[in-house]
């Protein structure tokens, strides 16, 4: 089973950066130059990981646990790739090229589903509801009729792929708002061309995440809404770790020692504001300006939030995403 033909991206804040800007990871990120010899601690060889993900934001903890040596501090070895399309990252984890995938949590059920054997093992971050918390918005011209959720209907609307966590999200807050989601017509257009598509008139409305979202108002279009954070319970995992079922027991003491080394850097980051912008700025890649205000999601050093991912996955079927029901304790490794 593969997911070639699926390159199609999908949300997580920032996502759009590394389109935007050509995102490139730090010199860590490509995997530890020094030669490994072993642990210094223990003198044991360091166990290897191969992980890919999508460098953004929500995954910060990830690149900055590798750059400060924490998971050679655990007894691990770890290569980090990045790569913008969760799909293809999937692909990579099914196929034995990677050990392991960070990701929305959307790509991976939609795998699962049907029929991938793969588990989620962590969050560095989860969703939080209230201002100041997510990047998405609607834009839509200054003169737009188009103020909330329940107006969309019948519209026009832009995301970045028809299936998507944003198409998803997009529906539910338009059903939640009293509207018919089935009546809002989506077009699949990369954000940058989506917000143009607004301005030119081309499209009623785009969902758009930071960068474009901040350079969309920047340009004088209107930002209402944040579906990302609207549209998915408080809890939902932001860019959980996958691995295939045969790896997560093979592998259950690397992952371990890997989740543990992931959460002293997200608990660092969530500590330090000041922190977190300079890893958005230097490691995530995003501009001076961009980097200083940009919300951030909320990292965290708790297990997957199992009901929050359950309500997550029923969504997805209900809105016709996922082949049949998933459960959440069958998809997460023991906590």
């Amino acid at each position: 089973m593969t997911f070639c033909n699926q390159r199609r991206r999908h949300l997580i804040t920032g996502i759009a950066a590394a389109a935007a800007f050509g995102l490139m990871l730090p010199a860590y990120g490509a995997g530890d130059s020094t030669p490994v010899t072993g642990n210094s601690v223990h003198n044991q060889p360091l166990t290897k990981l191969n992980i890919a993900i999508v460098p953004v934001l929500d995954g910060a903890p990830y690149l900055y646990a590798k750059a400060r040596g924490y998971y050679k501090d655990a007894g691990l070895d770890v290569t980090i790739s990045a790569n913008d399309s969760g799909p293809t990252i999937i692909t990579g984890v099914i196929n034995g090229t990677y050990d392991a995938g960070a990701t929305a949590w959307f790509p991976a059920a939609i795998a699962i589903s049907k029929g991938a054997k793969l588990k989620y093992v962590m969050t560095p971050a989860y969703m939080k509801k209230g201002a100041g918390h997510g990047d998405s918005g609607v834009v839509v011209k200054p003169d737009s009729s188009i103020t909330s959720y329940k107006d969309l209907e019948g519209k026009t609307v832009a995301t970045n792929a028809l299936t998507s966590l944003v198409t998803l999200v997009t529906k539910v807050v338009v059903k939640e708002a009293g509207g018919d989601p089935e009546k809002v017509k989506f077009v699949a257009l990369p954000f940058k061309t989506g917000v143009q598509a607004v301005a030119q008139g081309q499209v009623d409305a785009a969902v758009a995440v930071s960068p474009f979202q901040m350079e969309a108002q920047k340009a004088g279009l209107k930002i209402f809404g944040d579906p990302i954070v609207d549209g998915q319970p408080q809890g939902s995992p932001a860019m959980p770790l996958f691995t295939s079922a045969a790896n997560a027991a093979k592998k259950a003491k690397a992952f371990t020692a890997f989740t543990k080394a992931t959460h002293r850097a997200a608990q660092e980051l969530e500590e330090n504001e000041k922190l977190r912008r300079k890893v958005a700025h230097d490691d995530i890649g995003l501009p001076t300006d961009i980097a200083q205000k940009v919300p951030f999601t909320h990292y965290t050093t708790q297990p997957i939030n199992l009901k929050a991912l359950q309500e997550d996955f029923d969504l997805a079927y209900e809105y016709g995403y996922l082949g049949h029901p998933i459960k959440s304790k069958d998809a997460v490794v023991a906590q």
